[in-house]
């Protein structure tokens, strides 16, 4: 058998594996179910992990003087790091299908705002919209969790805005995209 003849069995059999290995069944993943409502995940996982973002850093003018907030200890950071990691995982959850709004519907707040019903069929009827939003939520997160692991405070300050553009491109699309504010006074109330 001439090399030529050999490399070609060769290859035929690599060939040949690869397709056998390619039919046999793979497990499946088991199917993502959705534990907690929208409403929950909101409450209790997005909002505060997203306070702890917001609420570390800033300038605050006092009758002393002026007061920066950022991160200065280990604990400050591991808050900062904790707080985007669960974010980022929280971002995961809003991508699992079939997820429901609430367990207790809710009343539009006013004009312009929906009701948990029309959240829910907003979602249901622009799932790719909500998924896009979603990923917003992940992008921001990551570049929270990079910050906060190279303790950047200039970066994490900007990134704040950067998760509340996520947020509030989701609120805006799903929750309250025609909200109304009443006409604010002629002139105003007298003290």
């Amino acid at each position: 058998m001439t090399m030529r003849e050999l490399t070609t069995r060769r290859a035929a059999a690599l060939v040949a594996l690869a397709l056998l290995a390619a039919c046999q069944p793979t497990p499946e993943a088991p199917p993502y179910a959705a534990q907690v409502t929208l409403q929950d995940a909101m409450n209790h996982i997005i909002d505060p992990e997203a306070d702890v973002i917001w609420h570390a850093t800033g300038t605050i003018a006092t009758k002393e003087g002026v007061i920066e907030n950022y991160p200065r200890t280990d604990e400050d950071w591991e808050a900062q790091r904790r707080a985007a990691l669960r974010l980022l995982e929280a971002s995961n959850m809003l991508l699992i299908p079939d997820r429901k709004v609430t367990d207790t519907p809710f009343a539009s707040a006013g004009p312009g705002v929906y009701s948990s019903a029309e959240v829910q069929r907003q979602i249901d009827s622009n799932r790719a919209t909500f998924n896009a939003l979603a990923l917003n939520l992940r992008d921001a997160s990551q570049q929270l969790l990079k910050a906060s692991d190279r303790r950047d405070v200039e970066s994490l300050m900007k990134l704040g805005d950067h998760l509340d553009h996520a947020c509030e491109g989701c609120h805006k699309t799903f929750w309250y995209p025609a909200e109304k504010f009443p006409p604010l006074p002629a002139r105003p109330p007298s003290p």
